[in-house]
């Protein structure tokens, strides 16, 4: 009975505050509405707070508040973080067809292959488990030690693959059962390209050569923003900026880089590549590296991400992912380069469905990057809220790296990869499509006139001959038995 009658009387007490306070408030409240009003009633147009409402609503949130970073900028570059907020590839105007009757979906008990060889025709091909690999983010201008490590370890448990980035790690190739070391454009001494015994110790080998939120525009982070750590591992000299040039090292034109093909399939026996940014001249591009040998071929789309980069490199440059992938499987078929060039597609890909499009489309893996990042610090992000923003516990120059857990990121991201796996399963398992190898656009339908044209999938009108469907499809990209890598 004490305790009730305690608690009635703390209830009554708070109760009593509360109408207090009100009291005490409300000529206050009234007294801001009356000045409030009065401003917005008398006040011209250009001295009254609306027009403050226009400019936001006429620039938008995000470009009023770059420019006010530009504005406090002392006439600096501004680097925005994961790259652009645009979404430029129409994956929601593509659906799949789901089997019913014609061909039936695929039963709980039946086997789905989602694995897949990259590589086919190198001596050691790179196997994985599932068509879903870890992008590469760089340690030490991006990600810390720790998340490195963590995510090479949640690679493991779901069977796939993660990918150095512009710095090779000692802790992650350790850490990693089949790592991608890229061969990029960085300048510092202790970089792939100067050190063979570094690419010796690769699974594959991807060139970068461009990424879709920084085109190949060179990158420089000044030497008083390069921590000791990063440094350390970059092998600079004190005072010494890290740069990332504009192009590879030793490498003047096309023919330069056709010979970098060869010399490195030929020194090491697994899976050479290139990473480049998507653009309107894919097909020149390849056209230009026919007489390279290469067995993949990585197209980072302009959706693709970054720890920090010019706002104009990710809003006004380059390709779309779905186009970029669209029109490279298509040109890879007709130079008959099908069979043997496994194709990656990277840039905005933070879905199964949006991963099962672009497989449909031709790529045979997709690279996930800032949805890996974001699934790892799901739980610790906690830790942080509401005061500090959970990405500084995951960057290298972040101020809140002590409190990262490497174990929990790994359980986080290992369970994202393999969730997202399961739902791919799903997926072929409603097309009723038992490998990655069965799929094709025709398994898919576009919503709009622009999307079919940019897909090669049909627009669902009903029956049409292939005089209608010509009117709406590019009929060089609908090859219903277009050849496919074996997987």
């Amino acid at each position: 009975m004490s305790f009730l009658l305690a608690l009635v009387s703390s209830v009554v007490a708070g109760l009593i505050l509360l109408a207090v306070l009100a009291l005490a408030a409300t000529p206050l409240l009234q007294a801001f509405g009356r000045r409030f009003m009065g401003i917005l009633v008398r006040e011209s147009y250009t001295g009254n707070i609306m027009s403050l409402v226009n400019s936001m609503r006429r620039l938008g949130p995000q470009t009023m508040g770059e420019t006010m970073l530009r504005a406090g900028s002392d006439g600096k570059v501004i680097q925005r973080p994961l790259g652009t907020p645009r979404h430029l590839s129409p994956w929601q105007d593509l659906l799949f067809n789901p089997a019913q009757i014609g061909r039936a979906p695929l039963n709980a008990d039946a086997k789905v292959d989602v694995s897949v060889v990259i590589g086919p025709k190198a001596k050691v091909p790179l196997r994985i488990e599932t068509p879903l690999l870890i992008a590469g983010m760089s340690y030490g201008g991006a990600l810390s030690r720790d998340l490195k490590v963590a995510l090479a370890r949640a690679a493991n448990q779901a069977g796939t693959a993660t990918n150095t980035g512009e710095a090779y790690l000692p802790e992650e190739r350790r850490a990693a059962r089949k790592l991608i070391v890229q061969y990029h454009r960085g300048t510092w001494p202790m970089s792939p390209q100067n050190h063979p015994q570094l690419l010796a110790s690769a699974d594959a080998i991807e060139i970068q050569i461009g990424q879709g939120a920084q085109a190949g525009a060179p990158m420089r982070t000044p030497s008083q923003n390069v921590r000791s750590s990063q440094r350390k591992a970059y092998g600079l000299a004190p005072g010494k900026d890290a740069l990332i040039d504009g192009r590879l090292q030793g490498v003047a034109d096309a023919a330069g880089l056709v010979d970098l093909v060869k010399r490195l399939r030929e020194a090491y026996e697994v899976p050479v590549g290139l990473k480049l940014a998507a653009t309107d001249q894919i097909e020149q591009e390849l056209d230009a590296l026919a007489a390279a040998p290469l067995d993949f071929i990585c197209l980072d789309g302009a959706e693709g991400g970054t720890h920090g980069g010019p706002a104009i490199l990710q809003d006004d440059f380059g390709l779309p992912t779905m186009h970029a992938i669209a029109r490279a499987d298509a040109y890879l078929r007709r130079m008959g380069r099908r069979a043997e060039v496994s194709l990656l597609a990277a840039g905005g890909l933070h879905t199964p469905g949006t991963c099962l499009k672009a497989l449909a489309l031709g790529a045979d893996a997709c690279y996930l990057g800032t949805s890996v990042v974001v699934a790892s610090i799901a739980e610790q992000a906690m830790n942080l809220a509401p005061w500090e923003p959970p990405y500084s516990m995951i960057f290298e120059a972040g101020s809140d790296r002590g409190r990262f857990s490497i174990e929990n990121a790994e359980q986080h991201a290992a369970a994202f990869l393999r969730s997202s796996t399961a739902e791919i399963e799903i997926g072929m398992r409603a097309l009723g499509k038992g490998a990655l190898a069965e799929l094709s656009r025709q398994d898919m339908v576009a919503l709009t006139p622009m999307t079919a044209a940019i897909t090669g999938c049909r627009l669902p009108l009903g029956p049409m001959d292939e005089d209608q469907d010509a009117v709406y499809l590019d009929l060089r990209d609908s090859d219903p038995q277009r050849p496919r890598p074996l997987h």
